[in-house]
């Protein structure tokens, strides 16, 4: 969503801020996606888990989550446009060779 929203010219704040808000339907249809892929897909029947959903990862994740989303929120509007907007390139360039690098020592 950030980097979309950018090339059609939102600000990096008004995007980050907006991409966390459309964040919880990506985590709804992806949650769906998963329990269902893992439960009647590939019929995964481990403990605390629904499909590829673990509750207890779950119950870690979500409060730390929402904590660190405040603590983040806060800090983007300390910092300045531009240095936000080359961290945050910075970042997207790492995932992505990170990613590449992954998928070619795969196959």
């Amino acid at each position: 969503m950030v980097p979309f929203m950018r090339t059609i010219g939102y600000n990096i704040r008004k995007s980050i801020g907006t991409a966390a808000a459309t964040g919880i339907l990506i985590a709804i249809s992806g949650t769906i996606t998963m329990i269902i892929s893992g439960k009647i897909i590939n019929n995964i029947n481990t403990p605390f888990s629904f499909g590829y959903i673990n509750l207890l990862g779950f119950i870690v994740f979500v409060p730390v989550t929402m904590v660190m989303a405040r603590f983040g929120a806060k800090t983007v509007y300390k910092i300045d446009k531009k240095l936000l907007s080359k961290i945050f390139g910075t970042f997207l360039i790492i995932v992505s060779v990170r990613s590449f690098v992954e998928y070619l020592s795969i196959n």
